[in-house]
């Protein structure tokens, strides 16, 4: 097994001060921009960073829908779709499928057949590529991603990156969200996209373990975390708006969740531990966001009858770091089963916006490995309502500890999360991926696929 290496350098521009030469890059994920939440939060800021360096990027992607789970405007007109489903944005040429998309519950069968849509869509419109790219990025999910990619790659002759945000097939089967005899033919299929990437990457060590437990690849599996936006994700100074709509006073301590309404997120504990905490008329409550499973949540508020809890959609991208200001703290939990598939992109920008946070996760896993290195908040037991609810009323309790937790963590992600510093590095990735494919498909003899 060989070895990628970055420059050492976390110059944005490659090593030795020498510029990364641009490349053209042919970018395969169903999530993208003007969704705001997850991995459509990080494809627009990686191909956007790119494209501003001249290189030349084509985002293959789907109909917006998530995580509202409906289409916005104007992408639920025919008239938009007539152009030919392509925009630019950022400098990006964006190519968008249209699929449709399931209403809320959601099985794991119906994100099946939205995922087939949109990479059935994809594999089509990719022959009218009329320039092949150097380089081809696959993002997961949908892991199947990596078939699309690495069949128009065999076809370009051009290496892929197998970039994996989320462990689909791995959350499906420990959420139990699809049949085990299913989820067995998908973990097959998903060792053969392994096995055939050129270079796989992941955005967290525990991730990189479970993938190592999966496949041999070809190469070293390379961590690419995710980034903080601490240019715009900043501490909110001043009169606070929301709190003054919400009619507070600094008195009152604001506890929130903000993100995605999903399984994997543990809603039904958080709810579970506010309830416990009602009796502190003095906590009050938010959770904004937006998902599958809101009308379930909305139904179990009503059934504990939690006071002082707000339901408030997600806030607009203008607005977040203000939002999240709002609050003094925010909870961040995660199931004990979902552990190590996902890493929760929010909490970097709660600590970028230096607010402390309080997650559930146990010893080991990439998420309390971030927490408790970053020292931006508490780690208690996950799936443990009496635990949570502890550690909400000593972090509420302790004006002191919040104020370090945040300094800390919006020190930590400056330092080391930095997207100039991470996208930098990774491009220098995909630069020696590409040379050194060129160097290999120059072999005489070699086989060409």
């Amino acid at each position: 097994m060989s070895s990628w290496h970055a420059p050492a350098s976390a110059d944005p521009h490659g090593s030795k001060g020498k510029a990364i030469s641009p490349l053209r890059i042919a970018v395969i994920s169903l999530y993208y921009a003007p969704e705001q939440t997850g991995v459509s939060y990080y494809n627009p800021g990686m191909c956007g960073w790119l494209a501003a360096r001249g290189w030349q990027v084509q985002m293959h992607t789907g109909t917006p829908h998530y995580p509202w789970w409906r289409v916005p405007e104007p992408y639920s007109q025919d008239a938009w779709w007539r152009g030919g489903g392509v925009e630019q944005m950022d400098g990006v040429v964006v190519n968008r499928v249209r699929h449709a998309v399931p209403a809320p519950p959601l099985s794991g069968l119906k994100r099946m057949k939205l995922d087939f849509a949109y990479l059935w869509g994809t594999m089509l419109t990719l022959f009218a590529v009329r320039r092949r790219p150097h380089v081809v990025v696959a993002v997961a999910p949908p892991f199947l991603t990596g078939l699309v990619a690495g069949f128009h790659a065999w076809r370009w002759r051009v290496p892929v990156n197998y970039h994996i945000q989320d462990l689909q097939v791995d959350a499906a089967r420990e959420l139990k969200m699809l049949p085990n005899i299913l989820c067995s033919v998908l973990e097959f299929l998903e060792r053969i996209i392994l096995r055939r990437m050129r270079l796989v990457s992941t955005i967290s060590t525990g991730m990189r373990r479970r993938i190592q437990q999966k496949s041999v690849v070809r190469n070293d599996i390379a961590i690419f975390p995710n980034w903080a936006a601490t240019g715009t994700m900043r501490p909110h100074t001043g009169v606070n708006a929301y709190r003054r709509e919400w009619g507070l006073d600094e008195r009152q301590v604001v506890i929130a969740y903000s993100g995605n309404l999903g399984k994997k997120q543990g809603l039904d504990l958080l709810l579970a531990a506010f309830a416990r905490l009602d009796a502190e008329s003095h906590l009050h409550f938010v959770i904004a966001g937006e998902g599958a499973d809101r009308g379930e949540l909305e139904a179990e508020v009503q059934r504990l009858g939690v006071q002082r809890l707000r339901l408030l959609p997600l806030a607009p991208a203008a607005r977040l770091a203000e939002f999240l200001s709002a609050a003094d703290l925010h909870c961040v939990p995660q199931r004990r089963d979902a552990a190590d598939t996902v890493m929760p992109s929010k909490l970097l920008n709660l600590m970028a916006t230096a607010r402390p946070v309080i997650t559930t996760a146990d010893a080991g896993t990439s998420l309390h490995e971030a927490v408790t290195r970053s020292g931006c908040g508490l780690v208690v037991e996950p799936d443990n309502v009496a635990a949570l609810a502890d550690g909400i009323l000593r972090l509420a309790s302790d004006a002191a500890l919040r104020e370090r937790c945040g300094t800390s963590g919006r020190a930590y992600v400056t330092h080391h999360l930095d997207i100039d510093r991470l996208m930098g590095r990774h491009a220098a990735h995909l630069q020696i991926l590409a040379r050194c494919h060129q160097r290999y498909s120059r072999r005489p003899g070699h086989d060409r696929r």
